[in-house]
Parts: C-alpha cells; structure tokens; sequence
C-alpha cells in the first residue's frame, strides 16, 4: 500500500503537487488565523472543501486510474454543505475530547486518569474513523450515496476491521507527524500521499465488506 501510494505519487505528481500545494497554503493560512483569535479558527472552514477536494483526487485516482486538476471539486458538488456538516461535528467532537485530555492530565488523582484515559481512546477512535470515512465519503463509485451511508459503512468497516483499520491509522499518523517535522514535506506532497494510502486501503476493504467487485488494487496490510 506504501509503495503503490508512492507511485500514483510519483507518476501523477503534478497535478497531485499543485492540489497539495493550494491545501499547503491554505492550512499556513488557517494557522495563522487561528493563533492570532479565537475567531481565527471559524478559518477552518476553509480547510473542508480544501482536504475534501485532495482526498477526492486521491480516490479518483485509486478508482480510475487517472486524476485530473477538475477531480478537486468533484467530490463537494452538490454536497458542500453536508460536508462541512460532518468535518465540524468530527471538529467539534475532538475540541471536546482534547478539553477532556487536558482537563483530566491537570486533575490527578483516579477521577482524572479515568477522564484522560477515556478521552486518549476517544480520540484515538475519531482519527480512525475520520481516515475510514473520508475516503468512502469522496469515493466516485459512491458519489450517488447519501453522505450518512458512507458515515455508516465507514463506522461499519471500523467495527469489522478494528485492527487493520486502527493500523493504518497509525501508520498515517507517523508519516502526518513526520512531514509536519518537515514543513516543506506537508506542504508540497505529504497530504497527498496519506490520502492515497487511505484511499488505497480503504476502498477495497469497504468493498469487500459490502461485497461489491473491487476496482483498485487490493493490498492487505499498510
């Protein structure tokens, strides 16, 4: 899955760059927003359609095998507003849960380990569930399904795959951590590639759980 996500990378590079470029910027904007006001995080609006539009070229990809720059809107037509619907409650869930983690580690004592305990896995499912469904969610062999099904069959796949999933997660997790260490990295084509290993190894996996014939090549472990 890393290696077939290097290589869509790699001979689809320009048009992937330029994508992760535009969403490079905007998350230094949405940055710089946010540490300058409270008000500086209604900025993350921005991001939606920004991480929508490259996790959509990622899955046009997998999916066809070709990405063009027009593929960045695709998945958000006609849907916009369901999507912002859904980042801000998975936005307004973490703020909550990271509340909770900060709160519990600053209470001590068996109230607060239970609190920031509770909060860590909490967290820990959210990532997992927000790199399961956003795939599925700008998936084009699924464009016709209510953003709820695809919500759905995400939450499903998390609860019949725990592990696998749990594991890309994780994976995804070091190489966010590792190019955020490299500003440049994240900026110019790190986003690009984890939404392709997302979409690499949750499409299949969503399509062998439903049952449908796959489209993308199949891999087992990230």
């Amino acid at each position: 899955m890393l290696r077939t996500a290097a290589e869509d990378l790699y001979y689809h590079g320009v048009r992937l760059v330029v994508a992760n470029l535009v969403w490079g910027i905007g998350a230094l904007l949405t940055a710089y927003a946010a540490t300058r006001s409270v008000l500086g995080l209604l900025a993350l609006a921005i991001m939606v359609p920004l991480t929508v539009g490259l996790m959509g070229m990622a899955t046009a990809l997998v999916r066809e095998r070709s990405v063009v720059l027009s593929d960045f809107a695709r998945p958000i037509r006609g849907r916009f507003w369901k999507l912002v619907a859904l980042a801000a409650a998975q936005l307004a869930v973490t703020i909550v849960v990271a509340f909770d983690l900060i709160l519990g580690l600053q209470l001590g004592g068996i109230l607060g380990v239970v609190m920031a305990t509770v909060a860590f896995y909490t967290g820990l499912a959210i990532w997992v569930l927000a790199w399961t469904i956003w795939p599925l969610v700008t998936d084009p062999e699924r464009q016709g399904e209510s953003v709820r099904a695809s919500v759905r069959l995400g939450a499903l796949l998390v609860l019949a795959h725990p592990i696998r999933m749990g594991m890309m997660a994780l994976v995804l997790a070091a190489i966010t951590i590792a190019s955020t260490v490299i500003a440049a990295a994240i900026i110019t084509f790190a986003a690009a590639y984890v939404a392709l290993v997302a979409a690499h190894f949750v499409l299949p996996s969503a399509d062998r759980l439903e049952g449908r014939e796959t489209l993308v090549i199949e891999v087992s472990e990230p």
